[in-house]
């Protein structure tokens, strides 16, 4: 895996790199409502669930950052609003998503709350411009995903 990382440009490594990291990421939101489905139908409330995972995840997150965290102390308050607002916001997902899996089973909460990138693409088409640019074959590509997921939905109910 390494010569092969290395065999990649260094223009491209921060892509491949990217890719890899959302990959983990889908692995590891996928094996995460699965567990939380398990939990949450009969053996614990959705909410003491979401705390406990948040909780495990703050502590873990916390020893894997605390060298940048020196860093992030002269950070401009903005900087720390924004951190609190996407703290909030991220825990809110997961403890809707761990409630909504209490309610219907996991395939139909997973392919939903898989529809979130469309929230992320709008929001960087209309506030992140000048860091990259949503094409029509991405946005394309977004309602094919929003497609399959009311295919998904409407073919487990």
């Amino acid at each position: 895996m390494s010569a092969f990382i290395s065999s990649i440009s260094a223009g491209q490594r921060p892509i491949f790199l990217g890719i890899l990291a959302s990959v983990l990421a889908a692995v590891s939101y996928g094996v995460a409502q699965f567990l939380a489905r398990k939990l949450v139908t009969g053996q614990a409330p959705a909410l003491a669930v979401t705390t406990f995972s948040l909780v495990a995840g703050i502590v873990i997150l916390g020893v894997l950052s605390v060298r940048g965290m020196a860093q992030d102390r002269h950070a401009p308050r903005r900087d720390f609003i924004f951190m609190a607002l996407a703290g909030l916001l991220a825990s809110g997902g997961v403890a809707a998503s761990f409630y909504a899996l209490s309610l219907a089973p996991l395939v139909v909460v997973s392919p939903i709350a898989a529809a979130n990138p469309l929230v992320s693409l709008a929001l960087a088409h209309v506030f992140l411009q000048r860091l990259g640019k949503v094409t029509l074959r991405i946005w394309i590509g977004a309602g094919l995903v929003v497609a399959g997921v009311a295919l998904v939905a409407l073919g487990a109910s």
